[in-house]
């Protein structure tokens, strides 16, 4: 007599199907911000502009001043990208979406001085966000490690606010002025696009 017994967990496929579009968007994002580093001129149509096309609302996160600022981008992007997906897949592909929206329409908005913006900062303090999100949503000791993580990036934004320079890229061989805002709006994307409960789906299902 043969028994088959099939296990079920329900929600998984999902969650795994979350996981391998979030990390073939983040490997694509990663591949287009290299290509127009390679091709300068790309950078000049693609980045955000005042005045410029909607599309450069999406595309200009992907444009850098200079290959120190794309690999300090891209390093911290790799990173944050790994452990959201990790804590909290479906909600990857919203953070990018809202982040990359909001931040370029924050710097529109209320910050004049900037005709053109650059770069993926914006986006990594989003997945940061995100991250702290899925930390907090585990509880017990991933509450502490979340708390960590948000004096971090508070001292970090309070030395850049002060100081006017940035922690990680050497700014004193670019010719760019910090967005701080953009890192602000971008964390606070982030940390909302994890923490607002999903319509008739149980919070649970987010985090694996």
């Amino acid at each position: 007599m043969q028994l088959n017994i099939t296990i079920e967990i329900q929600g998984f496929g999902p969650v795994v199907r979350s996981c391998n579009a979030s990390m073939a968007t983040a490997a694509g994002v990663a591949l287009l911000a290299i290509l127009f580093q390679l091709i300068p001129s790309l950078g000049e149509i693609f980045q955000w502009q005042r005045g410029g096309s909607l599309l450069t609302y999406l595309t200009g996160h992907l444009t850098h001043w200079s290959w120190n600022h794309l690999i300090w981008d891209l390093a911290a992007f790799a990173t944050l990208s790994f452990a959201a997906i990790r804590l909290i897949p479906q909600r990857f592909l919203l953070c990018l979406l809202v982040a990359g929206i909001v931040i370029p329409l924050e710097i529109a908005l209320n910050q004049p001085q900037f005709e053109t913006y650059r770069g993926l900062s914006g986006i990594d303090s989003a997945l940061l966000g995100l991250m702290i999100a899925g930390l907090w949503k585990l509880r017990q000791t991933s509450r502490f490690i979340a708390a960590i993580a948000l004096i971090a990036f508070v001292s970090k934004t309070i030395y850049e606010l002060t100081t006017g320079d940035t922690i990680f890229v050497e700014q004193a061989q670019q010719a760019f002025i910090p967005a701080t805002s953009a890192h602000i709006s971008g964390f606070l994307a982030g940390l909302a696009s994890g923490l607002i409960p999903a319509l008739g789906r149980s919070p649970q299902t987010d985090a694996v």
